[in-house]
C-alpha cells in the first residue's frame, strides 16, 4: 500500500538527494525505499519502473546543467560568453559530480525522449557560439569539441590524473578554453557564410 501523502515528486526528490549524497554507484530502489520509510515494492505504486525513475532524474540533471549555463551566458557574447559557459559547466561538474554522472550515463538509457532531451545540453553551447559567424556544420562539430574539453577536465581531475603537478587544474582548463576560443575565431574566418 502507498504511504499516505507520498507523491511522485517526493520520490524523484528523494532519489536525487540520495544520488547526490551517496553517489550514483550506490543508488538502488531498495535504498530509496529505505529513505522514504516504505517497502521497495511500494515504490511501484508511484513509479512504473527503474527506467521511468532514472529518466526523470535525467531530465532534472539536464535541466540543472542547462539552467546553470544559460544563466552564465546571459547578456554575454563571443569570448565572454564562451568563458562564462565553460566556467558554469566546469563548476557544475565539480560541485554536483553525481548529478553530472547521471547526464553522462543517459546515452545508455533506451528512451527516445531522454535522447531528445540531450539537445538541451547542447542548446547553451550553440547559443554561446551565436556571436561567431559559423556554419551550422561548424557549430555541430565545435560543440563536440567544447564538451570534450570540459568533460575531459572534469573526469580526469576526478580520477586523480592531474596530481603530478601542484598547479591549479581550473587554470589549465581556462587555458584549454582560450584555445577553443582561438579555434572559434579561426573557424569563423574559414566559414563561407
Amino acid at each position: 500500500m502507498a504511504r499516505q501523502g507520498l507523491t511522485h515528486a517526493d520520490i524523484i526528490n528523494a532519489a536525487i538527494e540520495l544520488i547526490e549524497s551517496e553517489g550514483l554507484h550506490s543508488f538502488s530502489l531498495r535504498e530509496l525505499a529505505s529513505r522514504l520509510h516504505i517497502k521497495a515494492s511500494s515504490l511501484y505504486n508511484h513509479i512504473r519502473n527503474m527506467d521511468e525513475l532514472y529518466t526523470e532524474i535525467g531530465y532534472y540533471a539536464i535541466s540543472e546543467l542547462k539552467k546553470a549555463q544559460l544563466r552564465a551566458i546571459e547578456g554575454k557574447e563571443r569570448t565572454r560568453a564562451i568563458e562564462a559557459l565553460a566556467d558554469a559547466y566546469y563548476r557544475f561538474g565539480k560541485e554536483r559530480p553525481e548529478i553530472y554522472k547521471v547526464i553522462l550515463s543517459l546515452p545508455m538509457v533506451k528512451n527516445d525522449a531522454i535522447h531528445k532531451a540531450g539537445f538541451d545540453i547542447i542548446e547553451p553551447i550553440m547559443t554561446a557560439m551565436d556571436g561567431y559567424r559559423l556554419t551550422d556544420l561548424q557549430k555541430r562539430h565545435l560543440q563536440r569539441v567544447f564538451r570534450s574539453i570540459m568533460h575531459g577536465f572534469i573526469s580526469q581531475e576526478e580520477a586523480g590524473c592531474f596530481r603530478q603537478f601542484p598547479e591549479d587544474t581550473a587554470e589549465s582548463c581556462r587555458m584549454a578554453v582560450r584555445g577553443f576560443i582561438l579555434l572559434l575565431e579561426i573557424s569563423e574566418k574559414e566559414a563561407r557564410i
